[in-house]
């Protein structure tokens, strides 16, 4: 008697799809498991044997070569024992359907060595070896739905927390990857609401005209049907405030002033000597307002010093 345990070192497949109920229609008619490497047939007066592997008969041996069995539950397929189908029939032979009363209506897992796949299988009829034409029928299990991967998406240019001045126009760039297969469209949304799309890397799009408000940016990916979506960013849009500066002093040789701005936008102040040649001097982001400019005091000479609200990015 033959019997050996699996060893499960690499992930195997394992068919838990719908069940399919097999019947022999004819004598040598195969159940076609894996096409090319798998064929379960059943001739006159015969157990199984493999067509896909060049047999024609059982040899009482190794047939159905490429296979081996064990008896129990498709859930248990890591801890059950195998053995071939020749070890199985060993002392279950004769008249009278013999072997036939003793597979029938007993779970069993399949294993395909060469593809490493196991597969639930229960004969449910298995006619007497000794009469001619002998057939068998079988419930078996069938690989389960592929599900394509998930594609991954991420908005690339925009930090949460960033404040842009309304109307908006604000660029979302999206970077979308999926193991296998292509990426075919990217759709862009702002609180739920769809702003538009585009199917082919880069993967961009402009929201224009914003009006003022708190925006919940996200993208979804979608790749074969399957979706991902990306982690959200929040942004803000702002009515500019008018700016306006307050009256400047110097104290210890220090020269400063205030100016209303927004927090989140970006600024610079800039001066000059003659009113003509600008030179920027600080570009800021302030985080509250006013906000506070200071620059070291040179006596001898006049500056001009102005404020603006820089574009959005």
């Amino acid at each position: 008697m033959v019997m050996m345990t699996v060893s499960l070192a690499n992930a195997s497949t394992v068919w838990t799809g719908p069940n399919f109920t097999y019947v022999q229609p004819s004598p040598g008619a195969a159940d076609v498991l894996v096409a090319g490497v798998v064929s379960l047939a059943r001739g006159d007066n015969m157990p199984l044997y493999n067509l896909a592997a060049g047999e024609t008969f059982y040899n009482g041996t190794t047939s159905p070569t490429d296979t081996t069995w064990a008896f129990g539950s498709i859930a248990d397929y890591q801890t059950l024992t195998y053995t071939n189908f020749a070890t199985i029939r060993a002392g279950h032979t004769g008249p009278g359907g013999v072997f036939g009363a003793y597979i029938k209506n007993k779970p069993m897992v399949v294993h395909i060595v060469s593809q490493d796949i196991y597969l639930a299988l229960e004969f449910t009829a298995w006619a007497d070896f000794h009469v001619s034409g002998s057939g068998f029928t079988y419930i078996r299990s069938t690989p389960g739905a592929v599900t394509p991967p998930t594609p991954s998406v991420t908005i690339t240019n925009l930090a949460s927390g960033a404040t842009f001045a309304a109307p908006a126009n604000i660029g979302i760039k999206a970077n979308a990857t999926v193991s296998s297969g292509t990426v075919t469209n990217v759709a862009f949304f702002a609180n739920g609401n769809l702003l538009g799309s585009a199917q082919a890397a880069p993967f961009n799009f402009t929201a224009n005209n914003l009006s003022a408000g708190s925006y919940a940016l996200s993208a979804v990916a979608t790749a074969a049907g399957v979706s991902g979506t990306s982690a959200v960013v929040n942004v803000t849009a702002v009515v500019p405030v008018t700016i306006s500066n307050s009256p400047p002093k110097i104290t210890n040789g220090t020269f400063s002033f205030d100016y209303t701005a927004n927090p989140g936008l970006s600024y610079v102040v800039m001066k000059s000597s003659n009113l003509v040649n600008w030179v920027p001097v600080l570009t800021n982001i302030p985080g509250s307002s006013p906000a506070h400019f200071t620059d070291p005091f040179a006596p001898g000479g006049t500056l001009y010093y102005r404020v603006g609200r820089l574009p959005n990015p």
